[in-house]
């Protein structure tokens, strides 16, 4: 035995290439928009990206908020206006490496209706 420890697995979701991408724009006002991106798996939602964009008065389209899922987690960016993520990926639910499907597929749905209900103040966040 050498001493070493084996990481903890963590969650991967099938193959973009098994799945079903799905890319949606959703219009919230002229200049603010979700960016969504979701892989569905066996009627499941395995990952998924949920962006706030917004185009500043110069015409450059910047990252206000994000919830996604990676490194194992589901997990929420809050951006300032310099691009930093002032919330440092805070976490929202550990997923599990193995049914790991379960736990993302519920957490798009909250993560949907919290980016929905919040926008305005992630955008106002931002602009502080």
């Amino acid at each position: 035995m050498s001493g070493q420890t084996t990481p903890e697995a963590q969650y991967k979701p099938p193959p973009e290439s098994a799945c079903d991408v799905q890319v949606l724009p959703i219009e919230l006002t002229e200049t603010d928009r979700l960016h969504i991106r979701m892989a569905i798996y066996r009627g499941k939602i395995v990952d998924f990206a949920i962006m706030q964009l917004s185009v500043r008065d110069d015409g450059e389209e910047v990252h206000v908020a994000r919830i996604d899922c990676c490194h194992g987690t589901v997990h929420r960016h809050q951006y300032d206006r310099r691009g930093r993520d002032v919330y440092e990926r805070r976490e929202i639910v550990a997923i599990p490496a193995t049914d790991g499907w379960e736990v993302v597929d519920a957490a798009y749905a909250e993560a949907s209706e919290t980016m929905f209900n919040e926008w305005e103040e992630n955008l106002r966040r931002w602009r502080q």
